[in-house]
This record gives C-alpha cells, sequence and structure tokens, in this order.
C-alpha cells in the first residue's frame, strides 16, 4: 500500500523504516525539512500534509500533541485540505475526547479516521514489534489492517467509538509512570539505607513482582543513565492527558494525581528532555543524593 507517515521523532521515524523495510511505497512530511531528508533514499519528501495525503492510501499521524494533530489534519495544508480520501491513522497520544474531536472533524471531509496510539518504543517500531490499539471504523480498519499488521506484533480493535484506545493507551501509560515512580522510590530508600540500590533492582528482578521496566530501566536507573526512549516531559503530557479525562468522568485517580505533580516538579527542575525514569534522578536530588 502506499503510505505516509507524518512526525518523524523517535517513534515516528521508528515506524517509517519499518513500513519501508516491510515493502510498502512510503511518503513523509515533517515540519522540520532536516529530519524528512534522512529518508530522502526510501521515501518521497512531501512537502506538506496535504501533498502527502494526495498520494496516500492511507496516512499515519504521530505528532507531539492535540494542537499539532489539528495542523496537521485540518489545517490549510492538512490531509483533509486534499482531494484524495486517505484512511488516517493518529498514533499521537492525545486525549480521548481530543480523538473524537478529530475523527468528527474529518468524517465531514469525507475521510475515516482510525484512532491508533500504539505502546512501545522506537526500538520495537522498527522491528514491528508495538502494540497498536485501534478504535474507529471496522470497514477502515480492515483496509488499514495489512500497513498497523506491519507494525505490530499483536494488534487490538477495542471498537467503532472513537477515543477509546486513547483511553486504553493512557491507562497503561499512567502503569508505566506509576511503576517507574515505585522502582525510583525503592532505589531512593537503598541509597538513604547505605545500601547498593543495585542489589535492590537484582532481588526485586528475581521475584514475581518483576516488570519489563525493572528488568531493561532498573539497572540503567541505578548507574544514572536517562538517554531519552521516551522523554520525561511527555509522559507528563500524558499524565496530565489522564487526570484531566478522569475529572471530566468524575473518577478518581489519587496515584496518578500524586505522580503527575512529581513529573510535573522534575519537569521544572530540569529533567523534561531526560528519559520518563530520570524521576529516579529527580529524587535523588530532592533527597540530597545527587545534583
Amino acid at each position: 500500500m502506499k503510505v505516509g507517515v507524518i512526525g518523524l521523532g523517535l517513534m515516528g521515524s521508528g515506524m517509517a523504516r519499518r513500513l519501508g523495510v516491510a515493502g510498502h511505497e512510503l511518503a513523509v512530511y515533517n515540519r522540520s525539512r532536516q529530519k524528512a531528508e534522512a529518508f530522502s533514499k526510501i521515501s518521497r519528501l512531501a512537502a506538506s500534509p496535504k501533498e502527502l495525503a494526495g498520494w496516500c492510501d492511507v496516512v499515519i499521524t504521530v505528532v507531539t500533541d492535540f494542537d499539532a494533530a489539528i495542523d496537521v489534519l485540518t489545517g490549510p495544508e492538512g490531509v483533509a485540505a486534499s482531494q484524495n480520501r486517505p484512511i488516517v491513522a493518529d498514533a499521537s497520544t492525545i486525549a480521548p475526547s481530543q480523538s473524537e474531536q478529530l475523527a468528527q472533524e474529518l468524517k465531514k471531509h469525507g475521510i475515516e479516521m482510525l484512532g491508533m496510539p500504539v505502546m512501545g518504543g522506537p526500538a520495537a517500531a522498527e522491528t514491528g514489534e508495538l502494540i497498536p490499539m485501534v478504535a474507529g471504523s471496522k470497514a477502515a480498519f480492515e483496509k488499514a489492517r495489512p500497513v498497523i499488521e506491519a507494525l505490530g506484533k499483536q494488534v487490538f480493535y477495542i471498537g467503532e467509538k472513537a477515543g477509546t484506545a486513547n483511553a486504553v493507551k493512557l491507562a497503561l501509560n499512567m502503569n508505566i509512570a506509576l511503576i517507574a515512580t515505585a522502582v525510583s522510590e525503592g532505589i531512593t530508600l537503598a541509597r538513604g539505607c547505605d545500601i547498593d540500590p543495585a542489589v535492590f533492582i537484582r532481588i526485586l528482578n528475581s521475584t514475581y513482582f518483576r516488570t519489563g521496566l525493572s528488568e531493561k530501566k532498573g539497572p540503567k536507573m541505578v548507574a544514572g543513565d536517562f538517554e531519552p526512549s521516551f522523554h520525561l516531559k511527555n509522559m507528563l503530557k500524558d499524565l496530565e492527558l489522564a487526570t484531566g479525562t478522569a475529572q471530566a468522568k468524575g473518577i478518581t485517580i489519587p496515584a496518578t494525581s500524586a505522580v503527575q505533580q512529581m513529573f510535573r516538579a522534575a519537569s521544572n527542575s530540569g529533567f523534561s528532555e531526560q528519559d520518563y525514569t530520570a524521576i529516579c534522578a529527580f529524587l535523588a536530588r530532592i533527597n540530597g543524593m545527587g545534583k
């Protein structure tokens, strides 16, 4: 299929490379032209989302937030301005209500949108091991399935209702943030008791309570390695979306609300561009254990 990718950050770049390897014809667009030029050998370079959409069967958007999604999809040079009507699969992490609004706006232009947030990082994107969660028209999903399955080892179709996949995505990212915080506080307590935190991590990872995060990220957290696979500022954004969604639904999620405040403080303290597990470094700093 002819596939376009709009947004070439860490995740979008991985998706684009994977789709090229999987044999789909590829076009890319990024607001910063320099990032797009890195794909010149394997894809078309579009000058605008409108131009990209004119050539594609499926357009995948992976942008920072709702404002960026509105711009690339329904702006003057957006996908909806094209005479073509591709299926849009929006992989941006936005609120359920925002995804629903996008779907409604695109429908006015005769374009079907699938909400398609994914679990997994840039490395998983490149190897086709993401876990896409999809909501929207079942017919559109079936048409786009070959593209979606090229990205994911397991695909979950949530249902027809727009926004539901985004709600699941926020619930999952809440869990990641809480787990990262719990591991960070364990490391902090071990350090405060003059115990090598690497011992804590090794013991944790030998128990039933180990997680993929504690196994893959735990040793890096102890070593102070916070090279980002997912920026702390983006996790903060997702926590704010989750707490905002809960508030709109009249739901209380007190642990997430507390962790959201911790991530806000960490972001304001200079950790925003580091990995989300740098919440560990923030805790070390406020406890006088590090810079």
